[in-house]
């Protein structure tokens, strides 16, 4: 079996009611800035968590952008190694804001200076910082810089963590870290999410060529924002119009039809991921699903894969305009369509769990020559 089946298990396997996890990997725009901000309010707007600390939570998510929109540089020797990365990430009751991207290293011990003494200040310092810099300079791109990295240390209430990796004379590759408390008091929570593991997790999706990664609950709000970023980081295509088609199949089908290994929690976990290589797009969805029905699946999938395109487009209206059916779903519908637009094969993997429950892993490859 591919072994980049187990790699995408390991990646989803901790998640928890509640918990999610957001990474792009690519060019920052404006118009991408916009749809990750409202990703992450559609998120937050599920969170049990007060109005005040999802006001915070989104104000440090706002900065990190235009953290990046400040300090990067252009890639430009179109290695998408070293593209940007957001990352925002929920886990128990911390939410983690991570960003990265390239900025020139003649400006990286300017900004490490600057980070700790924001780093060094008490919260009451803090304020006069602030205070200080708005009654001296005004409001100047520099001094507004400072001002959103110190209001960042204000409302997340910790250090900002951060790291600096050189790529050559001329670039560095800084990481920004901002860790946010659900609650007022000192957590309980042994959960951390360090630069090692943002650095360990960029690895893995440097190394799959992954540019778009989520898990956690899926609804029909993540779905629409995924699409929406998707929508604004392609050109228009016929392409993109079957990426389109068959992003949404996938998704639909951990919307409607994911398990969880707790049957009580009444959500939909689920992981999907983006992968661009030179010469064609791959999506990958992830998802448990209930053990009594994994042979009857692995049976569908092999007959399907077994087809030519003359007994695709012949099942698809057999099935289409047979209006017996009572659950179009059970006949393989959905894996038809995406084989009928892919014109490949869907790989599949499934893999136990416990005695009830298997993960269910579905890849497609979208040529981008059409």
């Amino acid at each position: 079996m591919d072994k980049s089946f187990d790699l995408i298990y390991k990646q989803f396997k901790d998640v928890e009611k509640d918990d999610f996890q957001y990474i792009y990997r690519g060019d920052i725009t404006p118009k991408l800035i916009m749809n990750v901000l409202d990703f992450a309010k559609s998120n937050l707007a599920k969170a049990e968590d007060t109005k005040k600390l999802k006001n915070r939570i989104y104000y440090i998510m706002g900065e990190s952008l235009q953290n990046i929109a400040r300090h990067q540089v252009a890639n430009d020797t179109d290695n998408s190694d070293n593209s940007a990365i957001v990352v925002i990430h929920k886990k128990k009751n911390k939410y983690y804001i991570v960003t990265g991207n390239l900025m020139p290293a003649k400006e990286q011990d300017i900004l490490k200076d600057k980070l700790d003494h924001i780093n060094s200040l008490s919260p009451e310092e803090l304020n006069d910082f602030c205070r200080d810099i708005r009654l001296t300079t005004g409001f100047t791109e520099k001094s507004g810089a400072s001002l959103g990295l110190i209001e960042m240390a204000k409302k997340s209430g910790n250090k900002l963590v951060y790291s600096m990796k050189p790529i050559d004379d001329q670039k560095t590759y800084f990481y920004l870290s901002t860790e946010v408390l659900t609650q007022n008091e000192t957590s309980d929570c042994d959960y951390e999410y360090s630069l090692n593991d943002i650095i360990e997790t960029h690895d893995f999706l440097r190394g799959n060529n992954i540019t778009l990664s989520f898990k956690g609950d899926f609804n029909q709000d993540n779905l629409l924002s995924l699409l929406s970023i998707l929508n604004n980081g392609m050109n228009e295509s016929p392409v993109r119009i079957k990426l389109f088609s068959i992003m949404v199949e996938l998704l639909q089908n951990i919307v409607k039809h994911a398990d969880n290994l707790d049957a009580d929690t009444g959500w939909k976990a689920g992981v999907f991921y983006i992968c661009e290589q030179n010469d064609r797009f791959r999506l990958i969805a992830g998802n448990y699903i209930k053990r009594e029905l994994a042979d009857d699946l692995r049976k569908r999938f092999d007959r399907i894969n077994g087809m030519n395109a003359e007994e695709l487009n012949a099942e698809y209206k057999s099935i289409l305009f047979n209006f017996n059916y009572i659950n179009p779903v059970s006949t393989g519908l959905g894996i038809i369509d995406i084989r009928r637009k892919s014109g490949g094969k869907v790989d599949y993997s499934l893999i136990n769990i416990n005695n009830t429950i298997d993960f269910l892993t579905v890849k497609v490859d979208i040529k981008k020559q059409v």
